[in-house]
């Protein structure tokens, strides 16, 4: 029956948003996903992909003195490691492009100079909608969990570019000695 005194039912929410939320997972490959979430995800998967092969060559280093076949099998599991790796970035890449409600094929612009660049930015510091968009609801708010992840990976990743810097630098200096000894050598 039509009551014409009735309220009308509508939805008072801001902009229409149901304020409904979602879990991220690190695998799932369909949803959004948030800044922080896509630098935890990404960085975490490459770092147990570089950690597997790390410790897989050692192995093979202690288990054999001379290269045979097995080096063979450590540069499949590299490779293998590697695609996983690329294929969860994109992945990645995509949902974060979700959040931002623009398209996932936009992911293939990191296959182009100076595009990837531009893309990397965006994917890194424009916010996601505020609320659902046409590729779902908006993932739940960061966790401290999450965020102290964030930090000990950022930490972990200027600390190793800290370690490459103490390594490289010196052998780098020593080369040029080498190289202006030489000189100097081949024109006696």
């Amino acid at each position: 029956m039509n009551q014409p005194y009735q309220a009308p039912n509508a939805d008072l929410t801001q902009g229409g948003d149901n304020h409904t939320t979602y879990q991220p997972r690190i695998m799932q490959a369909s949803g959004r996903l948030g800044r922080v979430r896509y630098v935890v995800y990404a960085m975490t998967i490459s770092l147990l992909v570089y950690v597997a092969i790390g410790v897989v060559g050692a192995l093979v280093g202690m288990l054999s003195s001379e290269p045979g076949p097995l080096i063979y099998v450590v540069g499949l599991l590299a490779m293998v490691g590697g695609v996983f790796a690329t294929v969860m970035s994109i992945i990645y890449g995509i949902r974060r492009l979700n959040d931002i409600n623009a398209s996932g094929w936009l992911i293939l612009l990191l296959f182009v100079p100076i595009a990837n660049f531009v893309i990397a930015l965006i994917l890194f510091f424009v916010p996601g909608s505020k609320g659902a968009n046409k590729y779902g609801v908006k993932p739940t708010a960061n966790s401290g969990g999450l965020i102290a992840a964030l930090v000990v990976l950022l930490v972990l990743t200027v600390a190793w570019i800290g370690v490459m810097a103490a390594v490289a630098v010196p052998a780098y200096q020593d080369y040029v000695q080498r190289a202006q000894f030489e000189s100097q050598y081949q024109s006696y």
